[in-house]
């Protein structure tokens, strides 16, 4: 077993536009919890609502206080007791919500819906998260991460892309449909990355900012892109002989968008 500090150092949001860094004792993990070395963690819209505003510590979202971070990606260092899949060495990614694995909508898949009140806990809100050296989790929470992905790659998997990934399920994406997204943000860009990865062959998207068109031109992940305005409508069916698109999907979180 490689030796690790008795310390490391975590990141707290204490509600009032700064993020405080304290120090911790290395967690030791428990039956099947494994502990691993944090490698990356990225920023969640979420947590920019908790850096700038008081949080209030209710609901799926409230934040307790506990080490932030719920898009963490990283390299397993120890494991518990009970561990079936994963061991030393493994390259993981953490889904961000852990729930109680035995309720409907944990069975289901859907651990984000888990009705658990007191098992369902969120990392980087209800439990420590990634934006740390170490973290513990729930070997039931881990994604293998495959040796194509660099760890900054998983962990944009960890909450944007499967995000993304779960409403394209539901409503469909073939080639077959043209597809339209308002907002290319991340998640605006991750859902026209996958979208062609799912047979899409004309995808649309639009936004106020130049530099996110710029991009999604650049990476080739849309055909064709507009600056967000009363022209978006008329400009989709001159694209499409008449027709609109079969599948839209609003990144945009602006109610213009959806007209």
């Amino acid at each position: 077993m490689a030796s690790l500090p008795a310390k490391m150092t975590g990141a707290v949001l204490p509600g009032n536009s700064s993020v405080e860094l304290q120090s911790y004792d290395l967690p030791v993990p428990g039956h099947g919890e494994v502990l691993i070395r944090v490698k990356s963690s990225t920023i969640c819209g979420s947590d920019i609502r908790a850096i700038y505003r008081e949080h209030l510590g209710k609901g799926p979202e409230g934040y307790q206080g506990v080490i932030a971070g719920h898009e963490p990606c990283g390299q397993i260092v120890r494991e518990g007791p009970g561990c079936r899949r994963f061991k030393e060495g493994d390259r993981v990614i953490v889904y961000h919500i852990s729930g109680c694995g035995l309720c409907n909508d944990c069975r289901r898949g859907y651990m984000i819906s888990c009705t658990s009140v007191r098992y369902r806990r969120a990392y980087g809100w209800q439990r420590d998260g990634g934006m740390a050296d170490y973290m513990l989790a729930e070997e039931k929470d881990l994604v293998l991460l495959p040796d194509s992905l660099s760890y900054s790659d998983g962990a944009q998997v960890a909450c944007g892309f499967g995000t993304v990934y779960e409403g394209l399920q539901k409503i469909g994406i073939s080639g077959d449909d043209a597809v339209l997204v308002t907002g290319l943000g991340p998640v605006g860009l991750a859902t026209a990355m996958l979208a062609r990865a799912m047979g899409s062959t004309l995808i649309i998207g639009t936004d106020i900012a130049p530099g996110r068109l710029s991009l999604a031109k650049k990476l080739g992940l849309c055909d064709q892109v507009f600056p967000s305005g009363p022209d978006n409508v008329e400009q989709v069916r001159a694209l499409t002989g008449g027709d609109g698109v079969e599948k839209a999907i609003d990144c945009s979180a602006n109610a213009q968008a959806r007209l």
